[in-house]
């Protein structure tokens, strides 16, 4: 829907621009007037200086000599000064000499100054327009001198630049309101597609996105920058809401069958005698039920924590003492399986992180490899830096692997393959991992491990950046 003028007028956009033209044309007529003043201002004054003394000059000269002499000075020095016009009116009104009119009255004995335009009378008798800058004043025993510079050229100037005062104004606010209206029909666009994205979003829609013309960093203005940022927001909150839904049936599924076992146990014992090897075996079974829903919650609390993380939490990790301590740790677990741990850590490796959370996405990938791989098996810890600058903590093991279309699934919540439902686990090993990666900003790369094409084997990697 394309908004109307009066919305556009009413936007932000279009006020940061009119502020923004109304300073700068206030700007270039403050800078203007300067110029006016001192080029304008300045030649008004020489002007009015410069008829000032030669009105006196010529009165000293009328002083001393006489009317007589003052005509023939005045006659003189008109011929020499081409910017300096006289006139001279002796004692009964007589015009002596005039080379422009009209001519102003001087009252009693006062002087007046002149500013206004004048016709100025050349040698040829032609009369040419012009402005006039001087004074008027009535000598000793009545006749009147008048002296004026031609101010024709000022004038112009002065026009000219009063002309471009206007131009500047009146085309300046055209515009900025011109430039107001487009700049916010453009913001008004790109903002009417983030509204009904989001209103599309919330109507259930969570496949929408909203459209980019430069999808890829760096290209693209801030509007780009923040359709990424949006869409990146859209496409985490789709995961974590197909993440839940999956969740509702996983937890369904898997508590099911501990809580009926729970049951039946209970039943067992209530039915069997008191004190009798039944009723305490039934006790047993139902008390070991009880612990796997409780590590299945506790798991549960476990990922939300790490969501909770700050980044004031993160502290300098030695990755290879962390590594060697839980490859030590785990070796005597995995030979108990009859499997074969080896441990092909870096040495001097550090990270900023959070220990307690990078310390149990390596057991969980441990753990994970351990109960997944079959007795004469073989798993690998890796822990080092890869020429990209990124820190890669791996476990590959030679188990049956994760098929290539399941590996985005099962790294969600509570998702635990068909072949996996009667290995003990809570499905969310490999998520509270991924979980750790997103904290750091890094990945969890699943792919093929040590096995043959039979058994890929899984090959777990937490990819980590240089700087999360």
């Amino acid at each position: 829907m394309r908004p109307s003028l009066g919305a556009l007028a009413g936007t932000t956009t279009f006020r940061l621009v009119a502020i923004t033209a109304a300073a700068v044309i206030l700007i270039l007529m403050a800078a203007l007037a300067g110029v006016y003043v001192s080029t304008v201002g300045r030649a008004q004054a020489d002007a009015d200086a410069a008829a000032k003394l030669e009105w006196e000059s010529l009165e000293s000269v009328y002083a001393e000599r006489g009317i007589a002499a003052l005509r023939a000075e005045v006659v003189e020095r008109s011929a020499r000064q081409s910017d300096m016009l006289f006139a001279l009116i002796d004692v009964s009104g007589e015009t002596l000499y005039k080379d422009f009119e009209p001519i102003p009255r001087v009252p009693g004995e006062d002087w007046r100054p002149i500013n206004g335009p004048i016709r100025r009378i050349l040698e040829n008798g032609r009369v040419v327009e012009s402005v006039g800058r001087g004074r008027a004043g009535r000598l000793i025993g009545g006749p009147v001198l008048v002296v004026v510079r031609d101010f024709g050229v000022v004038a112009r100037i002065y026009s000219s630049l009063m002309g471009g005062l206007f131009f500047i104004g009146f085309f300046g606010v055209f515009g900025a309101i011109a430039a107001g209206l487009f700049a916010s029909q453009f913001a008004a666009r790109r903002a009417d597609l983030l509204s009904r994205t989001a209103q599309e979003v919330k109507s259930g829609d969570l496949a929408k996105r909203v459209p980019m013309s430069r999808p890829t960093p760096p290209a693209g203005d801030e509007f780009d920058k923040l359709d990424r940022d949006i869409n990146e927001m859209l496409d985490e909150i789709a995961r974590l809401v197909e993440a839940t839904r999956t969740a509702g049936d996983s937890i369904a599924h898997d508590l099911r069958s501990p809580l009926m076992r729970l049951r039946q146990s209970l039943e067992a014992a209530a039915q069997a005698a008191p004190g009798s090897p039944d009723a305490s075996a039934s006790l047993a079974k139902a008390v070991e039920e009880s612990d796997k829903l409780l590590d299945m919650f506790n798991a549960i609390i476990s990922v939300m924590r790490i969501d909770s993380f700050a980044a004031s939490s993160f502290k300098t990790v030695d990755i290879t003492a962390l590594a060697n301590d839980l490859a030590e740790f785990y070796a005597p677990v995995a030979e108990d399986r009859a499997i074969a741990l080896r441990a092909r850590i870096e040495a001097g490796l550090s990270y900023r992180g959070v220990p307690e959370v990078l310390t149990q996405a390596l057991v969980n990938l441990l753990e994970n490899a351990i109960n997944y791989t079959q007795e004469g098996g073989e798993i690998e810890l890796r822990a080092e830096m890869r020429p990209d600058g990124q820190l890669e903590l791996a476990v590959l093991d030679n188990g049956p692997g994760v098929p290539e279309k399941d590996r985005d699934r099962v790294v969600q919540r509570f998702v635990r393959l068909d072949n996996s439902r009667s290995t003990p686990g809570s499905g969310l090993g490999l998520s509270l991992v991924a979980a750790v990666a997103r904290l750091h900003r890094g990945v969890l790369s699943l792919g093929d491990g040590l096995g043959d094409s039979a058994r890929p084997g899984l090959r777990a990697a937490l990819i980590l950046p240089a700087a999360p």
